[in-house]
């Protein structure tokens, strides 16, 4: 009775493990992870405004009073600069690998300066840098990721409507820009 009873615990816990790594794994298995959902936006180097409503990217605002931009890149052939300027109350800046790993996390009141400057770079990459720093770097954060494929998601509060239009606009001009590392 005592080994039926071990039995069947045994299965039950196996059971739950394949059910709890199944449900984690399946957004990667069906194509709807968010480092898919993000590259189906549309080019790299380029952020993309998020809408306010629920869509078919299934990427939105879930909050009226914070607008979002994002975009992918890969660092492979050369860092990836982000720069982003406007006078807005609160802004965040998150980065994230193709499996959606938090890598960085910054905001405005951690920021050099009153904007966004930031460079991801390869291990590399960042060897070189500590060399021979560019110029256009020089006030720059520079953030090493382990893997090349990334993407950053900006985000601004606009926490009245009279912030709304510094908002769209802190949005609509950043840059996610490649860099020569020889020219900076």
């Amino acid at each position: 009775m005592r080994s039926l009873l071990l039995a069947i615990a045994i299965g039950l816990l196996g059971a739950a493990f394949i059910h709890i790594i199944i449900i984690l794994a399946l957004p990667l298995w069906t194509g709807t992870d968010s480092w898919t959902r993000v590259k189906a936006l549309g080019a790299s180097n380029r952020f993309y405004a998020l809408a306010n409503e629920p869509n078919t990217t299934g990427l939105y605002n879930e909050n009226p009073n914070v607008r979002t931009a994002v975009c992918h890149f890969d660092v492979s052939d050369g860092p990836i600069r982000i720069i982003a300027s406007g006078d807005v109350p609160i802004w965040t800046v998150s980065a994230y690998d193709s499996s959606a790993n938090e890598t960085y996390s910054m905001n405005d009141r951690s920021a050099i300066g009153s904007g966004v400057n930031i460079a991801f770079v390869t291990p590399a990459q960042m060897l070189q840098l500590r060399r021979i720093m560019p110029p256009a770097l020089e006030q720059a954060v520079l953030v090493e990721l382990t893997r090349p494929e990334a993407y950053v998601a900006l985000r601004v509060i606009s926490p009245t409507p009279s912030h709304e239009p510094a908002a769209r606009a802190f949005l609509d001009t950043a840059l996610c820009q490649a860099m020569s590392l020889e020219s900076g």
